[in-house]
């Protein structure tokens, strides 16, 4: 098959009754089966909330200068935390029904769900598993006009669902071999889009993952088997498939080196006008050598050739980099990936880059609504100030194209006894496989947090972001824009069970296309109260 050239798949669209009769089915089966969890010696820890909030936005549109509309916005959304630990099962969940007055400046209400849920269920130790997960957000359909909330009434957002049941079994041969077998069932809905080609679609992802390795019994020689299908149905658009199995085989010629063979085939559907990806076998031919724990370098030739070296000098250091040249499969061509990780005792750093090809919607099912730790790893127990994310600005336009993307991506997190910085910066460049629309995204963001007091702490956000070449799927009109925020206000602690905020906000963006630019000012008081 020529570079480039992939199998499309014309299937019939799915209509939409029947894929939301195949997504309740699944949700209640999952159910059904996490129903068989002993009920007996679990711990609850449910925890109702309310957050009341009163906003003033100078430009609730967020329109072009010229056309501002002031406006103040109520809110009322009560939510609850709940946290279920029993000797096999795990459930956290946490929901905000977020009720709005105004908020586009047109005296209607409006209601705003966030959920994020996840279990994990062992349904027969050390074989049977089940992990199940679902989500609501909402999110800006596109860059053009991106808001970081649903307070500003823009017309450019969309609610998102998600839903997802794994259930998988770790088997044992013996002393011959070791397995894991996953079955993978993911939903995204999207409660609106664009009437036009290539918008997202409501899409059903079905994913076998078939994993078999070498069991104690082999020593110089050892091996592994492994089969990826990765199949998405979109209700009107073409379907995607990821496909992958590969073989290897590795021989052990001393503690300190060994050589290995590995061999398999790629066969991936997807529409695509690019040549980054290419069906085929593959082989790849090659050695390692370990002098220690710490120092490894693993090399291999083929049609798919790669170099990878691990360095863990010190305990709190690792650092793993990769170079790959491939001639099939996804992300064809000279790629290569890291990631540095390096902890002290106040601070954590990380260095990362990838190359990777994916969906909007296999992106949307990553995003975590509600962050449940701090950067420090530390559990935060407090539902009330712990507030969903809700858009993220970073996300591509919600497409059904495929997207390849290379991201680097940096961050570092001090704290001290009063006080907590974080910063963070990256660089995405995305590549749309049917348009070969080239979009560049790249930011910057901070925050310090400071308890000058007691009971009160003062903290200071801001963040920039520049995306080249962000197109709206409405008119396809394409901008360059440049957008930064800060936010700076006060927390306070009022009892064990109630907690104050003040907060001044200032976002800008500008744009080469002028009806794309927008200022915003916003004042914010919120009491939180928990039960």
């Amino acid at each position: 098959m020529a570079m480039g050239t992939m199998l499309i798949e014309q299937r019939p669209a799915i209509q939409r009754k029947q894929w939301k009769a195949l997504t309740l089915k699944f949700i209640v089966a999952s159910y059904l089966i996490c129903s068989q969890i002993e009920v007996f010696g679990v711990t609850w820890n449910v925890v109702p909330s309310v957050q009341l909030q009163e906003i003033y936005s100078d430009n609730i549109r967020l329109s072009p200068p010229g056309s501002e509309i002031g406006a103040f916005v109520t809110e009322v959304s009560p939510g609850v935390s709940i946290i279920a630990n029993s000797a096999k099962s795990r459930l956290n969940l946490n929901y905000r029904m977020q009720n709005l007055y105004n908020s586009n400046g047109d005296s209607k209400f409006r209601i705003a769900n966030q959920l994020q849920h996840s279990s994990t269920t062992t349904l027969s130790n050390n074989l049977l598993f089940l992990n199940t997960g679902s989500s609501i957000s909402q999110q800006n359909l596109n860059n053009i006009r991106s808001a970081n909330d649903n307070i500003s009434g823009t017309g450019n957002s969309t609610t998102v669902s998600t839903f997802n049941i794994s259930p998988y079994i770790t088997p044992r041969f013996g002393n011959l071999a070791r397995g894991n077998f996953r079955f993978n069932f993911n939903t995204v809905t999207v409660g609106s889009n664009a009437t036009v080609a290539n918008a997202i679609s409501d899409t059903v992802s079905l994913e076998e993952t078939l994993q078999l390795s070498s069991g104690p019994d082999f020593k110089r020689i050892s091996w592994g088997l492994s089969f990826d299908n990765n199949e998405s149905l979109r209700s009107n658009s073409d379907d995607v498939r990821f496909q992958t199995a590969n073989a290897t085989i590795r021989a052990a010629l001393s503690p300190y080196f060994n050589v290995f063979t590995q061999g398999g085939f790629s066969n991936n559907s997807f529409q695509n006008n690019t040549t980054t990806s290419n069906n085929g076998a593959f082989y790849t031919v090659g050695a390692q050598w370990i002098p220690s724990q710490r120092y490894s370098i693993e090399a291999g030739y083929g049609n798919n050739s790669f170099v990878t070296v691990n360095l863990s000098p010190i305990q709190r250091f690792s650092w793993s980099t990769t170079y790959r040249n491939r001639k099939v499969g996804l992300n064809t061509g000279d790629t290569f990936q890291t990631n540095l990780n390096y902890k002290t005792r106040n601070s954590i750093w990380t260095i990362a880059h990838d190359n990777d090809t994916t969906t909007t919607q296999a992106l949307l099912l990553q995003q975590r609504v509600f962050t449940l730790q701090d950067p420090f790893g530390n559990t935060l127990l407090n539902p009330v100030t712990n507030q969903p994310v809700q858009f993220a600005i970073n996300l591509p336009t919600l497409t059904n194209e495929v997207i390849t993307r290379k991201r680097w991506s940096f961050s570092v997190s001090y704290q001290t006894g009063k006080s907590t910085v974080t910063a963070n910066a990256f660089n995405e460049d995305r590549v749309f496989q049917i348009t070969r629309r080239n979009e560049e995204v790249r930011g910057l963001g901070a925050s310090w947090t400071w308890q000058f007091a007691p009971k009160t702490s003062a903290f200071i956000n801001p963040n920039w972001q520049q995306s080249n070449g962000a197109v709206s799927l409405i008119d396809n009109s394409s901008s360059n824009l440049t957008r930064y925020d800060v936010a700076v206000g006060i927390n306070r602690s009022i009892n064990n069970a109630a907690t104050g905020r003040l907060e001044f906000r200032h976002l800008n963006q500008t744009s080469s296309t002028l009806a794309n630019e927008f200022q915003e000012n916003r004042a914010t008081a919120s009491v939180n109260m928990r039960f």
